[in-house]
């Protein structure tokens, strides 16, 4: 179920809803109640891992620093 924001040209007014099904119309405002709502581009946020080689760098892979050369992430310590 995807959560959309919207705004409302009507009053200025943004905000979200979520969509229970799939094709499902655009809401009217809460605030104004208008009709006219349109669907805003937003962005989103991810998380993403640190390359294997980051581990080493930062000296918290105890492989690598024994060894002096970069973790492969290979090393079983991750």
């Amino acid at each position: 179920m995807p959560i959309y924001e919207y705004s409302c040209p009507d009053c200025g007014n943004q905000f979200s809803h979520l969509h229970k099904r799939l094709g499902e119309t655009a809401p009217a405002c809460p605030k104004c109640q208008g009709a006219n709502a349109r669907k805003r581009i937003s962005t989103f946020s991810a998380r993403v891992a640190a390359p294997a080689s980051a581990c080493a760098a930062a000296g918290s892979c105890p492989a690598a620093a024994a060894s002096g050369h970069q973790c492969c992430a290979g090393c079983r310590h991750h």
